[in-house]
């Protein structure tokens, strides 16, 4: 049975700035490309090699913006975890959108730091074009840096019997449920999900990443799940959160592999 998509929500996928963004990615690709043979053509190596690494950035670009705003989800990804002699739920997050943006990030430290050697080089020291293509390409390092420390990494959502977590690429928080008021459907170009948090409640969060302040935190208790970032129907989600938000007598098998199989099957009484 498929969930009903709730009212908040439009059926129109179409995204205007999205569209014109990854179409503008894919076109700036393909002439990088283009550019790239006529320099490899002209014995040019140096200035075809950073055209090609402009294309596979730009492509790059253009495929994570596809495959971010126009998921295409099949099998929700949604597992029973184990962990210190706790079960939980553990809504998956898609890992080949997070893999495409650390992958575009580190074609750029590339892009940015090669640019920055070859223009030293060829004004014969530093240059302000190459020392600012130098600050570039170390962010990007240091963006690397934290993914391969886990600070930056592709999260999840997990749902146990004591509340929800959330992990996202660069923050994290928690609200048990006994702190939970209800749940959201808003949109905002794309389908997102509020959890909200009592005036009261024991609202945990904090940064995981120091340096990258991309990810905002509410100023009230609340949870911010952002469906493009999950393997899961976002309708689906939705459903799956509203059920045990409005049902606490089901909460405690969260803690079992119940959940995960509940799920899957799409047994998903709406609360009464």
């Amino acid at each position: 049975m498929t969930p009903e998509r709730p009212p908040e929500w439009p059926r129109q996928n179409w995204n205007t700035p999205a569209t014109v963004a990854t179409g503008a990615a894919a076109l700036v690709g393909f002439a990088a490309l283009w550019g790239g043979s006529r320099a490899a053509a002209a014995g040019s190596g140096g200035e075809a090699r950073f055209f090609l690494i402009l294309a596979v950035l730009m492509l790059l670009t253009a495929t994570f913006g596809a495959v971010y705003w126009w998921p295409e989800r099949r099998e929700p990804k949604v597992r029973y975890t184990e962990a210190g002699g706790r079960g939980t739920t553990e809504v998956q997050a898609r890992r080949a959108v997070f893999s495409l943006l650390v992958t575009m990030v580190g074609c750029a430290a590339a892009l940015s730091l090669g640019a920055a050697v070859e223009v030293s080089l060829t004004n014969g020291g530093l240059t302000l074009v190459s020392a600012s293509l130098a600050v570039l390409g170390a962010v990007c390092v240091i963006f690397l840096a934290e993914v391969a420390f886990g600070r930056i990494r592709a999260g999840a959502l997990t749902l146990g019997p004591d509340g929800i977590r959330h992990r996202g690429w660069f923050v994290e928080s928690y609200l048990p449920w006994v702190s939970v008021a209800g749940l959201r459907a808003v949109h905002h170009g794309y389908p997102e999900m509020w959890v909200e948090g009592t005036e009261t409640a024991a609202w945990a969060r904090r940064r995981t990443s120091k340096i990258f302040r991309l990810e905002s935190i509410p100023t009230t208790p609340r949870i911010v799940v952002d469906s493009r970032r999950f393997d899961i129907d976002a309708t689906l989600l939705y459903r799956v959160l509203e059920l045990y938000v409005g049902r606490p007598d089901l909460r405690a098998e969260l803690g079992t592999q119940h959940a995960a199989t509940r799920i899957h099957r799409g047994e998903l009484t709406p609360p009464e």
